[in-house]
């Protein structure tokens, strides 16, 4: 299928990134590519310019898009946005040139239930449910519909294996390969007495098995929900239904894409 030459650049209000995103869109138009004004459908490629935030963002906002998405990184950590911004000047010609490759990530899907509405949503790194503000919060935990525990604390994450690198990883949770298609479960500062039995670790669990949260009845109008670290409410929430989605991101990578080599220099 013929390309639409059309590029999309979605920077934040930095002034870093804004100095960039008229660099990179110079050497783009020269390569006879159009730079959408706005966000383009229809674009061939879209360029994130910011730091992990800023690229996690652009994917949200824009409904986690077919569209290969490639990240300049204008913050601190730089986990996903691969290009810094010395190198905007090979870009435009290896990007031409068809030197780069694409890599499919994979998203968590989880069905938000309440007593009225189901509502969908989707994160590239991980879900949290929280209680709300600093109370602690138990949670029935079900794998395969079959109930494994109660975690009582501050929350549980589900990951996915690119995610497991960040909150996951802070919060005690294992380190999973890309390229395995699993999800995880990690408790938030479990609480573990006389009273309460949490676990101690997390689980991994196979992509054709569901997880599915349940917090207690009293804490249903209580739950936080954390995408990808953007807050999201939802009032009386009776379960939430995790699973590996058939969505994925494309990422575009100018070189080939070492996860050991993104580890070792970001987290180690």
């Amino acid at each position: 299928m013929k390309k639409s030459r059309i590029i999309n650049i979605i920077n934040n209000d930095n002034n870093y990134s804004i100095e960039i995103a008229t660099l990179i869109k110079r050497q783009l138009i020269q390569y006879d590519y159009l730079v959408s004004e706005k966000y383009n459908p229809d674009a061939e490629l879209n360029i994130s310019i910011g730091g992990d935030g800023s690229f996690l963002r652009s994917l949200r906002l824009n409904d986690f898009p077919d569209i290969p998405i490639i990240g300049i990184n204008t913050g601190n950590l730089g986990f996903y946005p691969e290009l810094s911004p010395k190198d905007i000047e090979n870009f435009a010609v290896d990007y031409s040139n068809g030197n780069y490759s694409v890599n499919k990530l994979q998203l968590i899907q989880c069905e938000i239930c309440s007593e009225e509405v189901i509502s969908t949503v989707f994160a590239l790194n991980d879900i949290a449910i929280k209680g709300d503000q600093t109370k602690t919060i138990h949670l029935d935990v079900f794998i395969d519909y079959n109930h494994l525990q109660t975690i009582s604390g501050d929350g549980v994450i589900i990951s996915t294996p690119m995610g497991s690198s960040a909150y996951n990883y802070s919060a005690g949770g294992s380190l999973v390969y890309p390229a395995l298609s699993t999800l995880q479960v990690t408790p938030i500062a479990p609480l573990n007495s006389n009273a309460y039995r949490c676990l101690a670790s997390s689980v991994i669990v196979p992509p054709d098995l569901h997880i599915i949260i349940v917090p207690e009845y009293k804490y249903i109008e209580k739950v936080v929900f954390s995408l990808d670290g953007e807050q999201m409410n939802f009032e009386k929430v009776t379960h939430a239904n995790f699973f590996v989605s058939k969505k994925f991101i494309n990422m575009v990578s100018m070189g080939t894409f070492n996860y050991w080599k993104v580890i070792k220099e970001k987290f180690l």
